[in-house]
């Protein structure tokens, strides 16, 4: 992709080294007089061709003759059409002496094969019906010769594609000759679709045959695997495998390891603009739905076009019944007789168009890939997909009797595709059962599908009651709340609370009070929450629910938490931990987890872990992942600010484990912001950025006006870095408006959205060098931070960058007294990363007043801290700065040592900005900078993988941590690590580890 376009037409073979490996020793043996024979089997598009096309380039290389043909289906009737279409090229471009002297005269035999070489009026001997046989026969021998009078001049290959579709005679020939050049320099490869041999009885005899005589070897091509997927994608998009591995398991599922399959699917998505680039980075992996290229289509439809129309007919039902269709099913609806039925599965089957496994006792049968599937369900066309689903309903729903409940999802799945007025009110009660079935598994989009469906089923009966409606009412507005739709759900909710007023019921007005509030916290509206919250706290008194007030009153207090107002809010959940007492376990886990996230930000961070920790305890105790997922992520951000890596690491991993059974988008966006802060700090940022890019898209389509702010800063925080000044200006602007930092705004400010905005909006003039406004802002951000006691939030990156503004500004007393206060604060909340800071701010302040000893003595302990946690950018940021300062004490070697150090860094972080001031730094020290592409001398040697691994037992990870944070087994790791050793001269994990930190963990 050198132009930045994917290699779509001629992408990478990858997977096939097994076979790549087999080719070439065929050209090796028959150089060395062991004529093979070999088959290539596979379904279309598994890569047959690519290899054919491989093993013709290497014949070329090895100065080989090649002969190519290609069986076409409308000359299946044509005698020796295949021959010709290899052969009749060459033979025509020789003279007519020299095809005399390959026939050894026998030209009759010749242009029997080939009428077309023959002169014009020539008509052959005249042959009685007896002689034609022996005539044939010496026909095959002479070709047979003719090849070895070849082959004794040249090595030859011929290929011969699509056997499936050769005529008759060709397959004889090629039966013939086969067995009679055993020891010349000839190779042939022959390829075929297994599914296509039952229509061609002469292949399905010769294949076996020459296998059993050991003259021909059959190699049947598998999908590519996952891995292999990750690899294509890899090379194709020239992206790291990390970013897009999730994207290439999807692409694997869908297209079943189908190489043309997964190719055409990722030119129709490049197309689309799914995929596409940023800079030098391709975005879109997080895209769900693959649109069917009509490539792929009409191929799939093409391969139907033999199968006869009663086992065509059987597809298009299966297509409708979905996947993993029993066999008893497709008995109960399908008007055929039961032995038809199997013939014609038996068909399909043969085809390779169904799969048919058995399990437990039941046959079963699936379609060979998901997008043959699709192709043959689009086929169907919308009015009779329609009505074979309501076929389709009906049926199983008699076949199942008494037991079709238990059958809900299956016959919701008709029902809800299926329409008119008969089918409604039996498709109402499916779609509740299987409704609220996926709502107790989290399945919240399929919730939300069958549940409006039951509703809007239900709302058309004129005889069902209000009061069958509301449970289902409050099901789907919980649904719609899970998947961030809380457009959808308010209007539900006020149709419930309006219900409940009328009858009285304040437990009911209470709940459905607290749900109101809920979305218009989640949507960006504080106040109108806190209104729904009070009426809602009213409410419960008035019906003595206490576990309603406490459950409103941590919700209160969480939205004065978001405003700012710490202290009211820590009243607020206090009262509710009051009212909690003796309750239910989950209710007190949700008190504690309330009171983790108020004091991660105001402190002091053990009374926050001991909520947190009290509040998982909880959680797992009664079984509630939502809650148990959420005070994981308060944990990691309480890890995350205080730069505790391997704790931070932890949580992540827990939520992944949590979220992995759930799917929820929503938690997948809060989980993303500690990845990307995990990610961007160990310095993955293609990972980070792709994790961002991802999670900001995903924020703006589920409304999530807090967090969405936030993931804007930290990504642009990358860009940034990265010099992509423009793309991080266009996200620091977003994040500014939206989070209300912009003094226009008409809405309360969100703390947690406008500090970072400020933090964003001052890193930005600070790249700008515009020192001034970074100051202002800054200290405008700190003002708010202060005045409602958020002091973490000053901590992690407000501070320092304000510091940072000030030395360039040269204000040295006041770089020095924020120094101080950030020293301060770091030891009271245990703040590693702040503790770091504070040595660099202090270090350029002593430097500057001339206290040279000291200055350089904190800029590495400050650099050497950052490392450790590890801060990756950062701390080369700072070992820059002490760099600089060994310079000017004289020590240039130093200087230059360090200089190496970070200069492998930045380039391979990509960070243009710090490259080039590092670059300018070699030149003032007198040494010329290394080149742009510079790696630390020994680190090429490894894979990208090896380095990944290396990094990690720097960083002290043991094996089995290595092997759950890179996905791949532990025996791989051990494997990968004494790979390493070899590689490098090693013989143990310390050793590695050193070496790793005295290239500054660069590969």
């Amino acid at each position: 992709m050198t132009d930045g376009t994917p290699m779509f037409e001629s992408p990478p073979l990858v997977g096939r080294e097994a076979e790549i490996a087999m080719l070439r020793n065929l050209l090796d043996r028959a150089e060395q007089n062991q004529s093979t024979f070999l088959f290539l089997a596979g379904e279309g598009g598994i890569g047959k061709s690519r290899l054919a096309g491989l093993i013709i380039e290497e014949s070329k290389r090895r100065d080989w003759g090649q002969v190519i043909g290609r069986a076409n289906p409308v000359e299946t009737g044509v005698p020796y059409a295949l021959f010709a279409d290899a052969l009749l090229p060459g033979l025509a471009e020789l003279d007519e002496g020299v095809r005399t002297t390959l026939t050894r005269g026998a030209l009759d035999e010749l242009y029997y094969l080939f009428p077309a070489l023959a002169p014009a009026g020539y008509r052959g001997p005249t042959l009685s019906s007896g002689e034609m046989g022996e005539f044939k026969s010496r026909v095959h021998w002479n070709f047979a010769e003719l090849v070895k009078r070849y082959t004794a001049r040249a090595p030859l290959l011929v290929v011969l594609e699509d056997l499936h579709w050769a005529d008759a005679s060709s397959l004889e020939l090629l039966h013939f000759v086969a067995r009679q050049v055993a020891d010349v320099r000839l190779v042939i490869i022959g390829t075929f679709k297994p599914a296509e041999m039952e229509s061609n009885p002469t292949l399905r005899a010769m294949v076996p045959s020459l296998k059993h005589q050991r003259v021909a070897a059959v190699r049947e091509l598998s999908p590519l695997t996952q891995a292999a997927m990750e690899e294509l994608v890899r090379l194709v998009f020239e992206t790291d495998a990390q970013v897009a591995r999730d994207f290439a398991a999807h692409l694997h599922r869908r297209t079943g390891g189908n190489p043309f399959f997964a190719r055409e699917t990722l030119k129709a998505l490049v197309s689309a603009g799914q995929l596409y680039r940023v800079g030098t980075q391709w975005m879109g992996w997080d895209v769900e739905r693959f649109e069917l290229p009509v490539s792929i289509r009409d191929a799939i439809l093409e391969t139907m076009r033999p199968v006869s129309e009663r086992a065509q007919g059987v597809a298009g039902l299966a297509a409708v019944l979905g996947t993993r269709i029993r066999l008893d099913a497709l008995i109960a609806v399908s008007d055929l007789a039961e032995a038809d039925l199997v013939e014609s599965l038996d068909e399909l089957c043969a085809r390779q168009v169904l799969l048919e496994t058995e399990s437990a006792g039941a046959i079963l049968y699936d379609f060979a890939h998901a997008l043959i599937h699709e192709a043959l369900y689009g086929e169907s066309g919308r009015a009779r997909a329609r009505m074979l689903h309501g076929l389709v309903a009906q049926r199983l729903e008699a076949y199942y009797g008494q037991s079709a409940e238990e059958h809900a999802d299956e016959l919701a799945f008709h029902y809800s595709r299926a329409r008119g007025g008969a089918l409604d009110r039996t498709a109402a009660r499916y779609l509740a059962v299987a409704g609220r079935n996926a709502l107790a598994k989290y399945a919240n989009d399929e919730a939300a599908t069958y549940l409006a469906a039951a509703v809007e089923r239900m709302e058309r009966d004129e005889t069902v009651e209000t009061s069958e409606v509301v449970p289902l009412l409050e099901d789907l507005a919980r649904a719609r709340q899970r998947i961030g739709d809380y457009n959808g759900a308010l209007p539900l909710w006020e149709h419930i609370r309006h219900t409940a007023a009328e009858a009285g019921d304040h437990s009911g007005v209470a709940s459905t009070e607290r749900r109101l509030g809920l979305a218009a916290f989640w949507t960006g509206r504080p106040a109108a929450a806190l209104r729904q919250y009070e009426a809602g706290i009213d409410s419960a008194r008035r019906a003595g629910d206490l576990a309603m007030q406490s459950r409103i009153a941590v919700a209160k207090g969480m939205c004065l938490h978001q405003l700012g107002q710490p202290e009211n809010a820590i009243a607020s959940v206090e009262d509710a931990l009051r009212l909690a007492e003796g309750g239910e376990p989950d209710l007190i886990a949700r008190v504690h987890r309330a009171l983790l996230l108020l004091y991660v930000w105001t402190g002091p961070a053990d009374t926050a872990r001991l909520h947190g920790e009290e509040a998982i305890r909880l959680a797992e105790a009664s079984s509630d992942r939502a809650l148990e997922f959420s005070a994981h992520w308060g944990m990691g951000v309480l890890e995350g600010l205080s730069g505790n890596d391997e704790a931070l690491a932890h949580r992540i991993q827990r939520m992944r484990s949590i979220n992995q059974a759930a799917n929820s988008p929503i938690r997948s966006v809060w989980l993303a912001e500690l990845e990307i802060e995990y990610a961007s700090a160990r310095g993955q940022w293609p990972d980070a950025i792709t994790r961002g890019e991802h999670a900001i898209s995903l924020a703006r389509s589920l409304n999530q006006t807090i967090l969405l702010p936030r993931l804007l800063v930290w990504t642009a925080l990358i860009h940034l870095a990265r010099g992509e000044s423009e793309r991080a200006r266009e996200y620091i602007d977003e994040a500014w408006t939206r989070s209300g930092a912009d003094a226009a705004s008409d809405r309360p400010p969100n703390l947690h959205t406008v500090i970072p905005a400020h933090i964003g909006r001052a890193a930005l003039h600070l790249a700008d060098r515009n020192y001034a406004e970074a100051i202002r802002v800054g200290q405008a951000g700190l003002a708010i931070a202060d005045r409602h006691g958020y002091v973490v939030w000053t901590i992690h990156r407000l501070v320092p960058v304000i510091a940072e503004a000030l030395l360039y500004n040269e204000d040295v007393e006041a770089a020095r007294r924020l120094g101080t206060r950030l020293r301060d604060d770091s030891r009271k909340q245990g703040h590693r990363l702040g503790l770091a800071w504070a040595d660099a701010c202090d270090a350029l302040v002593a430097w500057l007043e001339g206290d040279l000893d000291q200055g350089t003595s904190l800029l590495e302990s400050a650099a050497d801290k950052l490392a450790a946690i590890p801060f990756v950018y950062d701390a080369a940021r700072v070992r820059r700065q002490f760099a600089g300062r060994l310079a000017e004490l004289g020590d240039v070697d130093g200087s230059e040592r360090e200089l190496l150090a970070v200069h492998a860094v930045f380039t391979r972080l990509g960070a243009i900005p710090e490259l080039e001031k590092t670059r300018d730094q070699f030149r003032e020290i007198g040494r010329r900078p290394p080149p742009r592409a510079h790696r630390v001398p020994g680190t090429g040697r490894l894979t990208p993988r090896e380095c990944q691994i290396a990094r990690l037992v720097m960083l002290r990870y043991s094996n089995r941590r290595i092997a759950v944070e890179l996905g791949i087994a532990e025996r791989t790791v051990s494997t990968h690590l004494s790979n390493i050793y070899k590689k490098l001269g090693l013989s143990k994990r310390g050793e590695l580890a050193d070496w790793m930190r005295t290239h500054d963990g660069d590969c």
